[in-house]
């Protein structure tokens, strides 16, 4: 009988699988377009059989849930290293900037998404984890914000929470189809947006 690997290997294993399949599909949406692809191609390309890759993603859709879950772990670190000594609105701030600047070394990726994104009815039906994950954190720290008279109190914290996330997409946007970069995306909407939810006394940076 064979013996049965480590957890911690098999599970390093499947990561590793995962990841060339997922390099893979993304090499070829580039190249050739979501729906051009088969998934005989990204297994040929990824170096394992067909049958594996639909273990590992169901359908070719799930090569874009892998994705969100990339990015799931990326923003549990982003999270992690926020100073919290910061004043709320410093810190969402912080965030967003962050956050933006993990896009722009994603371009390629993201273009693939958005491209995906823009002809897939399904794909804004439902929010993924990672947007619920941000919109929760941006929307407690608001409410933070609005206690301590950083931010204006005559729109729910939900609202505001909903508008600074709204800006950010529109400069994420704008920098993956190199309208402009990161840092210059968003001091644009970070200062726009210090006019909209500021308070009386605009925290300045």
């Amino acid at each position: 009988m064979i013996p049965i690997p480590p957890a911690g290997l098999r599970e390093r294993k499947d990561a590793e699988v995962k990841r060339a399949f997922y390099e893979a599909a993304m090499e070829l949406f580039r190249e050739k377009g979501f729906t051009a692809t088969s998934a005989d191609e990204i297994a040929a390309r990824a170096g394992y059989s067909r049958a594996t890759f639909f273990n590992h993603f169901g359908t070719k859709k799930g090569v874009f849930r892998y994705y969100g879950e990339l990015l799931s772990q990326d923003i549990e670190l982003l999270l992690a290293g926020i100073d919290t000594t910061l004043s709320p609105l410093e810190r969402v701030r912080e965030i967003l900037f962050s956050m933006a600047r993990e896009a722009d070394t994603r371009r390629e990726e993201l273009k693939v998404v958005f491209l995906h994104s823009s002809s897939d009815p399904d794909y804004l039906a439902g929010p993924t984890s990672a947007r619920q994950r941000i919109g929760n954190v941006v929307r407690e720290l608001v409410t933070e914000a609005q206690h301590q008279g950083e931010v204006r109190s005559d729109m729910s914290a939900e609202a505001l929470a909903f508008h600074i996330l709204s800006l950010y997409h529109g400069a994420v946007v704008a920098l993956v189809w190199d309208l402009s970069d990161a840092e210059s995306s968003m001091e644009s909407a970070w200062h726009f947006l210090q006019t909209g939810v500021g308070s009386e006394r605009p925290t300045t940076r």
